[in-house]
């Protein structure tokens, strides 16, 4: 599938999915329609890279990665698939986050930080501890993680 942008879905959803309620499948169809329409201008049922440059830039800039067939028009399928691809990996890096919480407080020391494996050198949470805790307690939460992700510059996934 090519490599995936971090902060495309990753962590601003891992810090969204923690403060929201839960959405009912049928919903979440609904919104997905509703914003695939929006993008889809001509109405064809494909968003073209023009379509997305001018409505949704995060599609845009992933377009290539989004675009399994590429044949230059995404599909609601190949958005979903993207969508579930992401969220896989999310899931598996909140997961290490709770590993690695091995006293269960919602936080990460230093210690902890170090154990979550990364993907990137950048995205090293023991070594860039001090960056990432904004508020200088010595613990890492999700609100500071998510910010120093969104602050980085689009930290590419590996595979």
């Amino acid at each position: 599938m090519g490599k995936l942008l971090m902060w495309l879905f990753v962590l601003p959803c891992v810090a969204f999915a923690a403060e929201q309620p839960q959405v009912s499948k049928k919903e979440q169809e609904a919104r997905f329609n509703q914003m695939f329409k929006a993008i889809d201008s001509n109405g064809d049922g494909n968003i073209s890279r023009a379509e997305a440059e001018l409505k949704e830039p995060n599609i845009a800039n992933n377009f290539d990665q989004i675009d399994a067939n590429h044949d230059g028009g995404l599909t609601k399928k190949e958005i979903k698939d993207t969508v579930a691809a992401v969220a896989k990996k999310r899931n598996e890096f909140y997961q290490s986050l709770q590993t690695a919480d091995k006293n269960n407080d919602g936080k990460l020391s230093r210690d902890e930080a170090k154990t979550v494996p990364h993907r990137t050198e950048k995205f090293d949470l023991g070594a860039h501890f001090d960056e990432i805790d904004s508020n200088h307690d010595g613990q890492l939460v999700i609100k500071e993680i998510a910010d120093y992700v969104r602050g980085m510059g689009a930290p590419p996934v590996a595979q």
